[in-house]
Formats: C-alpha cells, structure tokens, sequence
C-alpha cells in the first residue's frame, strides 16, 4: 500500500484497550496513521497525543467526527456508548471499527448495519482473536475433518474484577456485566465453530447483591444436530481463556483462546488418545485486525465478520440475559 493510501484513523476516548493493545498496533502498522483522538477532557486527549505522537487532540467526539481527513474510526468507549457513537461516527462519513459488544440489543446491531449501508461505510465488531493465526489454522482443521464432526464446544473466559466500582463494567445500565464483556467472546466461538445459530439457551448467573449485574454466568446452548456448547464467563474466578472443542474422532483445545497477546501459543490436538502440538509465534491480533479492516476499505477483501456474526451474537446474548433477569 503506497503511503498517500494509507488509512487514517481516530480514536474515540482514552480506554485502556486503546492504549494497551489498539494504538500500538497503529503504531507498528505500515497500512495506517493514527491522526487524531478525542477526550471529552481535552487536557486528556492532549496528554496522550503528546505522549503517542499523535498528531491531532479533540476535546470532544464531535470535533474528531468532523475531521474531513480520517476515513476510520475506531470505538472503544464503555458498551453502552457504542450504538450511538458508531451512529454518529457513520453519519459523519466514516468508517467504524467498534469494540465488543457493538450494541446492547440485536435491535440496535440492526440500526447500525442499516446506516453503514445508507452511508455506504464499512462497520465491524471488534472480535480481535478471529484474526490470530492460530484459529485460523484451528477452523482448517475443523474443516478438514480432523477431529470428525465438532460435538461440544466448551469455553471459559474469566478473570477476578474486583478493582474500581465506578468503572461501567459494574454498571447495569452501562452495559456492564460479565456476559457483555468476556462472555461474548465464547459465545461467539461456539457459533463459528458449529457454524450454526443457537436452538436454545439455558442460562443462570451469580449476581452483585448491589449493582445487579452478573458476575458469573454459565451458559448451555442446544445448537442444530444435538451439538452442545457449555459457556462459562466470570470477574470472580480465577484467569481462564480456554475454547475446547470435542468432535467425534478428537479434540482441538486452545488455552488463551481469546488473550493471545504477545504470547508464544499453540493447539493441543488429541486423537486416538495421543496429543500433538502445533506451535505459533506471538501474533498481534489487534494490527491484524486494523490492517484488514483498511484492507476491505480499499476493497481487497471482504469482512471477516459481518452482520449475521454481529446480530446472532446479540440474539444470544439477549437470551442468555433475559433469563437471567427473570430468575433474578
């Protein structure tokens, strides 16, 4: 990609996973230019443009939006700000990359997917661990039959959260919880892996005595074919990233399934009782994801994840919920 084509981006707020794991990939990327970020506290935004070399702060989300130079827009606020910023951000012309979950509801996953295509602008979730290599390579296995037809899909993804209340993981209303933040994530997994929208959902959940929110939830989904997916999400146990996979003549487990990092990672695949491990260097997910999304912006390719990825997410999602808050 010639430099004059190069992506230019903006980033909405200062989220840790911004500064942790998003600018730096932009920093690293050949493909891109991270030109802006916006704060509603412009000494904020200004510290850290300062701080990334960035070349432009806005002290507010608007400000950025109107920005004529950056084409792509990438939305890491808390959950409950990605539906109507992502709104914003297609209506101002720009191209989004929005952190999970992209809404709160499969409704609005639908309005936004609706205004991407009025405005003719590219929108995606940000489910970075579909770009490592490694589940790249898992999915070719799965495809290949080697491990027969994929039965049971059990995943975890938890980790202790017991840190700062006022943060919106522990708001309701802010889309906090665990099911929104990690256990979308395996919920996600089991419908790539079955390829398949759920048939059932049977969920039940600790809940914070004060804020109501879950702090663990296990899930059971029934999927088409009596294949079954066992899904675990937590802020009160210790860190698991695992996606497991049991078919019918073996099995495929992934430990830091969706937590790669800069970690050296690998398959364990089992079968006839014997486990084989194929290895994989440390990988940046999140420059990946950055590089294709300006990939399909440019029209080279199409996205790895689209609407049907989003919205069946959010069905899930939204049932899982549902019965959690009625047994309450």
């Amino acid at each position: 990609m010639k430099k004059a084509e190069k992506i230019k981006w903006g980033i909405l707020g200062g989220a840790a996973i911004a500064e942790k794991a998003f600018i730096p990939a932009i920093k690293k990327s050949k493909q891109a230019e991270l030109l802006a970020i916006a704060s509603r506290d412009v000494s904020r935004a200004r510290e850290w443009a300062e701080k990334f070399g960035i070349r432009r702060s806005y002290g507010s989300y608007r400000e950025l939006l109107a920005d004529p130079e950056i084409e792509a827009v990438y939305n890491p606020l808390p959950n409950h700000l990605h539906h109507p910023l992502t709104l914003n951000a297609l209506r101002a012309g720009k191209h989004v990359l929005c952190e999970k979950p992209l809404a709160l509801t499969a409704s609005e996953v639908k309005e936004i997917f609706a205004e991407a295509e009025s405005q003719k602008r590219l929108v995606m979730e940000g489910f970075m661990y579909r770009f490592h290599p490694r589940l790249k390579k898992t999915m070719e296995l799965l495809r290949d039959g080697v491990i027969g037809e994929p039965r049971l899909v059990r995943s975890a993804f938890t980790f202790i959260f017991d840190r700062d209340r006022s943060n919106y993981r522990w708001s309701p209303g802010n889309g906090g919880g665990a099911l929104y933040d990690v256990g979308c994530y395996t919920i996600n997994a089991a419908r790539l892996v079955f390829n398949a929208e759920p048939d059932e959902i049977a969920a039940r959940a600790h809940l914070d005595g004060e804020t109501g929110i879950d702090l663990t939830s296990c899930l059971l989904v029934a999927f088409p074919g009596r294949r079954q997916a066992l899904l675990t999400c937590s802020f009160e146990l210790e860190f698991q990233s695992s996606l497991e996979i049991a078919g019918s003549e073996g099995r495929i487990f992934l430990d830091r399934a969706f937590s790669a990092k800069h970690f050296e990672t690998e398959i364990q695949l089992t079968r006839k009782q014997k486990t084989e491990f194929i290895k994989f260097p440390p990988a940046d997910q999140f420059l990946l994801m950055a590089e294709h999304f300006g990939e399909v912006i440019r029209g080279r390719t199409r996205p790895l994840l689209d609407f049907h990825d989003s919205y069946g997410n959010a069905l899930a999602l939204e049932s899982a919920l549902r019965q959690i808050r009625e047994k309450r």
